[in-house]
């Protein structure tokens, strides 16, 4: 459509003064009578030879007869769409513009007009024009009086050269825009391929970060193929951290299936458990015993999942492991120490009951020893009786001490003095063939603790290192200061960071198996045939040990003996001993009033005898409620002592005494008990201004303490308590059975 006339402008505008001009423009550009013969002459003269016909072009011819009138056409012209291609202008138009104004004016509304300067040089010369006009590409001049074929020319190369430039315009522009659209096109596959590179740079990026967390994790890392018939998935990466853990290499890996950590103990049924797990899609975790290239053996706790690809379908398998076996160890620990601490509880407990009993057996006996006649045959009976209870009390202590529930009197200990005290027994204790060497550390450090328990923590863990060595051996103790970092004491779970005083007992015996190491602490449990010992000897060393706030550790293998270490915690070196009680000599006797109060019926009778027969007036009542409603049932007066049991039934030792203490603020208080959790007996400790007395006890023993409490000044100076405490009876039914 470009080339079709449609688009061809002929135009022209003819601006002249003259109207002949007009007429000759007219004949040559738009006869009403064109002849073939007319057209063909003009062909011969302008190219030479022989022409064919063509059809003549026709131009549209305007005229205007001054400068302004043409520069209106003009504009008319281009409002209604209908340009002029180009103009022949007269030079000379007076009165109006001349032909070089006229030029500039059209000029200014269509710089694509063609323009002709029709002059006869009498005006302007042709610098004078062409400085005027300027040098342009649309101005021809045409000299008069013109030639018809040469102004036919003119017009027929100019309307041309118009609608050349317009169609090489339009093709401009159409390019242009091709450009212009194929540069969009190409800026938008620029920004997706810019888009694209900085997803690959980060996907690069991401793919560097993992790469570098896979190498730096601690977690082992194993990638296989998903080949899951026998024998297995081969494996075709794995991390540092799984050669720190199995000790093999990538390289002696790469192409084995997991089998290569496999062993005697590993669980066949948690492997065919993972298979199955896999094989439907899904992942697997869980523990299993593995081996080590060294062939020792580890726990391995792992997570196996499928990689699947854009599909769906799983290409790989990924495994991350990590070595749990210190942990499962140390859980074990914990374990056997939680354990430890129920039996001690349990053994505490019944050590507790049985020394309610063995306390009214040993007062009845020696009760009953002082009203038999002096050679009398049951007096031997009843001194048999006191001494068969003596030994099961001792026993008892065992328990306490294994419990952590004895009260123990803790001082200021120098743990080499107690070592060198003790050379002498060690060498009566120890065969000829045992050689026993003392190492004491320098600048040790003291302890707090009470140093019959100490001394009883080294006899036995030195009978029981004397029997481990049956063919002679030797046995060595030493001492030294010891400081634990929070991360030292992982290993311990009931031991603290801090600095402590060491003392370690090392034989050269038959040593422990794993089994034995994991009991040895436990009561009764002995490795010795029947009836050579109670088991209860290492459960002593380690319930006082613990009770002292300290830990024991042990350090065997079968062959080749064991190392006990014993922890106590440095003591303050500005804190002094508390100066220990006096007692005095002989039997006192008393006339005071005392408030009994224990729920074990055979103590309490034998306690209540014997309190009378020592002149006492005695109130006696099993619980506490029963104690607080004797004063308002029988109208009693003052009490001087309140002698009670601190662990009862429906109301305990210590809140009795508080009840007892607001009513009668000047009563004295004396506790009684095996073992107590609460706050009169602190770590080991007796708190300020209690009194308690151990059970069992003897009736010596009683009546020495009553004085001791009863005497001593009292320091509380307290206000008598309110009148108007409230006492309402508390109907509770007791079994006394």
């Amino acid at each position: 459509m470009l080339n079709s006339l449609e688009y061809r402008n002929r135009r022209v505008l003819i601006i002249d003064d003259n109207r002949t001009i007009h007429d000759d423009f007219r004949k040559i550009l738009a006869p009403s009578d064109w002849t073939g013969v007319a057209i063909e002459d003009s062909a011969a003269l302008i190219f030479g030879g022989t022409v064919r016909k063509v059809a003549p072009p026709r131009f549209e011819l305007d005229s205007a007869y001054q400068g302004q009138e043409g520069l209106a056409l003009l504009k008319k012209a281009l409002a209604e769409r209908r340009p002029y291609a180009m103009a022949f202008v007269d030079v000379r138009m007076p009165p109006g513009w001349d032909g070089n104004e006229t030029a500039q004016k059209l000029w200014e509304i269509d710089p694509d007009l063609q323009i002709v300067i029709c002059t006869a040089y009498s005006d302007y010369s042709w610098s004078e024009m062409f400085e005027q006009l300027g040098q342009r590409d649309g101005l021809l001049i045409l000299k008069k009086p013109f030639d018809t074929v040469e102004a036919f020319q003119l017009a027929h190369a100019l309307t041309e050269k118009w609608w050349l430039r317009l169609q090489f315009r339009r093709k401009l522009e159409k390019l242009e825009s091709r450009v212009a659209e194929r540069a969009r096109e190409l800026q938008q596959t620029n920004h997706a391929l810019e888009a694209e590179v900085a997803e690959h740079r980060r996907a690069l990026e991401s793919l560097r970060l993992l790469g570098s967390a896979v190498q730096q994790s601690k977690e082992s890392i194993l990638i296989t193929d998903a080949q899951l018939d026998l024998p297995g998935p081969k494996i075709i990466f794995v991390n540092p951290a799984f050669t720190k853990m199995t000790g093999y290499t990538a390289e002696e890996v790469i192409g084995k299936t997991p089998r290569i950590i496999q062993g005697p103990r590993t669980d066949p049924i948690i492997l065919s458990r993972v298979r199955q797990d896999l094989q439907r899609g899904e992942a697997s975790e869980g523990e299993v015993v593995n081996y080590r290239k060294d062939g020792t053996e580890f726990i391995l706790e792992w997570h196996v999942a499928p990689i699947r690809d854009a599909s769906g379908t799983m290409t790989h398998f990924v495994a991350i492991q990590r070595d749990i076996t210190a942990r499962k160890r140390f859980e074990a620990q914990l374990f056997q120490s939680q354990r430890m601490e129920t039996v001690g509880k349990l053994a505490g407990g019944v050590a507790h009951e049985f020394n309610s009993i063995l306390t009214a057996i040993i007062g009845q006996s020696e009760l009953l020893l002082g009203d038999i006649p002096a050679g009398s045959p049951l007096a031997k009976n009843a001194t048999e009786i006191i001494r068969a209870a003596s030994r099961a009390a001792a026993l008892t202590r065992q328990l306490l001490a294994y419990g952590r529930k004895q009260v123990l009197r803790p001082e200021r200990l120098d743990l080499n003095q107690v070592m060198a005290g003790m050379q002498g027994i060690f060498r009566h204790l120890m065969s000829s063939d045992v050689h026993t060497q003392f190492i004491p550390g320098p600048d040790l450090q003291a302890v707090r603790a009470d140093a019959g328990q100490v001394e009883q923590v080294l006899m036995n863990m030195a009978i029981n290192a004397r029997d481990a060595m049956p063919n002679g051996g030797k046995l060595t103790l030493e001492t030294s200061n010891v400081s634990f970092d929070q991360d030292s004491v992982g290993r311990y779970p009931e031991l603290r960071a801090g600095d402590y005083v060491m003392l370690a007992m090392t034989d050269t015996g038959a040593g422990m198996s794993e089994e034995v190491k994991a009991r040895m602490f436990e009561p009764f449990f002995s490795t010795k045939e029947v009836g050579q010992g109670t088991g209860l000897g290492l459960s002593t060393c380690y319930g006082i040990v613990k009770q002292s706030g300290g830990h024991i550790s042990v350090y065997s293998e079968l062959g080749r003996g064991a190392t006990f270490k014993i922890y106590l915690p440095q003591m303050d070196p500005h804190e002094r001993n508390p100066l220990p009680p006096l007692h005095p000599p002989d039997l006192p006797l008393g006339t005071e009033t005392i408030l009994l109060v224990e729920d074990d019926p055979a103590l309490r009778e034998m306690a209540g005898t014997l309190l009378k027969r020592l002149g006492y007036t005695v109130l006696v009542a099993a619980n506490g409620i029963e104690a607080m409603s004797l004063k308002q049932q029988r109208g009693i007066g003052h009490i001087d002592l309140l002698f009670t049991d601190v662990v009862m039934p429906h109301m305990s030792g210590k809140e009795l005494a508080d009840r007892v203490r607001a009513l009668y603020p000047h009563t004295r208080i004396l506790f009684t008990s095996a073992y107590t959790e609460n706050a009169i007996v602190h770590q080991g400790a007796l708190d300020q201004g209690v009194a308690l007395l151990q059970k069992p006890f003897t009736p010596a023993a009683l009546a020495h303490k009553l004085r001791e409490v009863l005497d001593q000044p009292d320091a509380r100076a307290l206000e008598p308590g309110p009148k108007t405490f409230d006492l309402t009876p508390i109907k509770i039914e007791l079994n006394t059975s």
